[in-house]
């Protein structure tokens, strides 16, 4: 019988190709808009989740209070790295800096650099010490986070490595052992390789460099060993125990700004640190990260909310377009019905219809869907035109 249904529901889809065309592609299309508003939706909540331990890192931030308000910081003095170790020997403790655009030389087997060698500008160049791999988990294909305990060593990607040594193919085991000259200063040796990070994640990692470096040449890396500046390249994560709070680290730090910072930024102002989670890092505002894309929590609601109201419309379009036809088709519900269609057979017949359409509409949304992402893999576009939009005014 249902087989039935659906072939007479077939037939009318046919014999009114105006209706049906204007009522499935008005479905498909907002179920399809739906599903990338969620797409880009579920992305953007997915970021650094990946990470085991993930609700149990955090980034000690700086608030600076000044008499008429207060300004925020991502980053630490220098010298709080340590500072920290110290005074909180219970958590894991790392360091992670960066030095965007840096020049980086690829001078190969030989220490020394020639007029011919290859040079890249990089973005994503990083300098972090051993303990940044015990805080944060990446997969290492050669080497382990020891290597960067020394100076002039440094750790690539995959992709980084087979780019460098490979023309973006071939095997990283290439890049192992080879020399690299950063800002025509420093020359430093590939110790290790690592995986590449996804791309949901604020820590675009491709080239890391022992923190040793920095601290070997402060002036090329401006490398200062007190407490006046606070710079937002150099930041702090730790990775708190299972059985220590953030709220007790929060109290903790207190004395800690007390023992070191009182005073330090002038009469006028006070310096205060506390844990900012990784799953807020994505989506504070009031904090730059590296990976320069910030969302607020209140655009990927506005967004779910358009996509709901989107999904609303075409629901209502539907029913609307619907209910006109059943009046056209009123003679053949009276005809059923003399020839004997109880009111149970009619409403089969409706519904089977009407799931046709929607069967229809949905497959078709999904390949919308598909053929669109492509368009929007490059998440940056998506970033720069929510970005556009300033939803908080809305």
């Amino acid at each position: 019988m249902s087989k039935n249904y659906f072939r007479i529901a077939w037939r009318n889809l046919r014999s009114h190709k105006a209706f049906s065309v204007i009522n499935i592609s008005g479905l498909a299309l907002g179920i399809a808009s739906c599903l990338l508003l969620f797409t880009v939706i579920k992305y953007e909540l997915s970021y650094d989740k990946f990470q085991p331990s993930f609700n149990q890192l955090y980034r000690v931030v700086t608030e600076i209070r000044y008499a008429d308000g207060s300004t925020y910081n991502p980053g630490v003095p220098f010298p709080a790295l340590e500072a920290l170790r110290v005074d909180f020997p219970q958590i894991t403790t790392g360091a992670l800096m960066q030095n965007d655009g840096s020049q980086v030389t690829v001078i190969g087997t030989n220490a020394s650099a020639n007029s011919s060698d290859k040079k890249f500008i990089e973005k994503n160049f990083f300098f972090a010490d051993p303990q940044f791999f015990q805080v944060f988990h990446y997969d290492w294909l050669y080497g382990d986070p020891t290597v960067l305990k020394e100076p002039n060593s440094t750790v690539l990607t995959e992709k980084l490595a087979k780019k460098y040594f490979g023309n973006g193919s071939g095997d990283y085991h290439n890049a192992i052992g080879k020399f690299l000259k950063l800002d025509n200063t420093v020359t430093v040796k590939i110790a290790g390789i690592i995986n590449d990070p996804p791309a949901n994640s604020d820590f675009p990692l491709e080239m890391v460099t022992s923190y040793e470096t920095v601290k070997a040449n402060p002036v090329t890396y401006h490398y200062r060993n007190d407490w006046h500046s606070t710079s937002s390249n150099f930041e702090v994560f730790v990775l708190l125990p299972k059985n220590v709070s953030a709220n007790n680290i929060n109290k903790q730090l207190v004395s800690f700004n007390e023992k070191y910072n009182k005073n330090i930024e002038g009469s006028n102002s006070t310096r205060i640190n506390f844990l900012q989670p990784l799953s807020e890092m994505h989506f504070d505002k009031r904090f730059t990260n590296f990976g320069d894309h910030v969302t607020s929590k209140s655009t990927l609601l506005t967004l779910s909310l358009i996509g709901l109201f989107i999904l609303i419309m075409a629901s209502i379009n539907f029913i609307n377009l619907s209910t006109a036809q059943a009046v056209g088709r009123s003679k053949e519900i009276g005809v059923r019905k003399v020839l004997g269609s109880s009111r149970w057979q009619l409403f089969e017949q409706i519904i089977s219809e009407t799931a046709g359409i929607v069967i229809i509409s949905v497959l078709l949304a999904i390949v919308i869907t598909l053929l669109c992402l492509p368009f929007i893999k490059n998440i940056a576009l998506i970033h720069e035109s929510i970005n556009i939009f300033n939803w908080q005014t809305i």
